[in-house]
């Protein structure tokens, strides 16, 4: 017998491992029970072991006194506890965390949405869970009583086969348009002009399949410098001028504390995209003309091209 420990950030992957290597093990977890806590799973750890079974654990176990308990159990009753530690990024525990809520709900939850819906949903949560997560965590050692600690390197699942589609995710604000102003973004639609060279390069991608897909930050709204009304109207302004129908997604959440996945260069829009139109990673392009842009791609998993090297003559 033996007491696994599977320990990750929420939304790594610890489920999925589990299953994989511990099918033969009693999984016992804190999330399908309701509203326990890891107290009262060491209970169910002991009963599991009177019975003869192993078991597995596979919540987050961020800090050493998280794990305390079940480590005095096993020497309490000579079993060893090892520990398996899945050690994905915060980035990759981001995508993870989206994608899931996507494919729940069929859409990116907002903010106050993913608030309400948390309340009955472990596994729906914001970017917060996952700061408190690094800053809590506390790296496990066989100096806390562990017989062993293994640490496994995340690995993505490839996409579904039917993800064969390709698009270009497209910055707006220094990538597709600038203001007559010289404002940082713009406030009206008459304030608007697209940058040279635009419409033609991306005609040639459109004919070549490639679907044309905005992903913009607009933090203008939360200080409440333009409505979304407003902001909806200049992207619709910016597309009349390009002579192309490109759909928009854009955040116009405050930039900081970052309280949602959709502000760049969180993965959220890249990965709302993804799961709605299929698209694949491999074939997909991220043109923009910052590093929140090119960081945004890395962590969505597609490639990043500089508005400046993709729009040249």
């Amino acid at each position: 017998m033996e007491i696994v420990l599977v320990l990750g950030y929420p939304a790594s992957g610890k489920s999925s491992l589990t299953a994989s290597r511990f099918a033969t093990h009693r999984r016992i977890n804190r999330d399908s029970l309701g509203d326990a806590s890891l107290a009262d799973l060491v209970p169910l750890v002991a009963q599991a072991l009177d019975e003869g079974a192993s078991v597995v654990l596979d919540n987050t176990y961020a800090t050493r006194e998280s794990r305390a308990a079940l480590l005095d159990l096993g020497r309490a009753r000579n079993v060893p506890v090892r520990c398996v530690w899945l050690a994905s990024t915060i980035e990759d525990a981001q995508y993870n965390a989206v994608e899931r809520m996507v494919r729940k709900h069929g859409r990116l939850p907002s903010p106050d949405e993913i608030k309400k819906l948390s309340k009955k949903d472990p596994n729906t949560f914001g970017p917060s869970v996952l700061f408190r997560y690094r800053k809590a965590f506390e790296e496990p050692t066989t100096a806390e009583g562990f017989a062993s600690v293994e640490r496994v390197a995340f690995t993505r699942a490839p996409q579904p086969a039917h993800h064969t589609n390709r698009a270009l995710l497209l910055d707006y604000d220094g990538t597709l348009r600038r203001t007559k102003s010289g404002a940082k973004y713009p406030l009206t639609p008459d304030d608007i002009e697209v940058l040279p060279g635009r419409t033609e390069v991306l005609k040639r991608y459109q004919s070549q399949g490639y679907k044309l897909l905005g992903v913009s930050n607009q933090s203008g709204v939360s200080k409440g410098d333009l409505t979304l009304d407003m902001a909806r109207a200049c992207f619709a302004k910016t597309n009349e001028l390009l002579g192309l129908e490109i759909e928009v997604a854009f955040c116009p959440h405050e930039p900081a504390p970052i309280n949602c996945f959709c502000r760049k260069p969180m993965p959220g829009l890249a990965v709302d995209f993804i799961e709605r139109y299929a698209l694949d990673r491999a074939h997909t392009l991220m043109v923009g003309d910052m590093t929140t842009d090119r960081t945004f791609a890395t962590r969505a998993g597609v490639r990043f091209v500089d508005q400046s090297e993709f729009f040249k003559g």
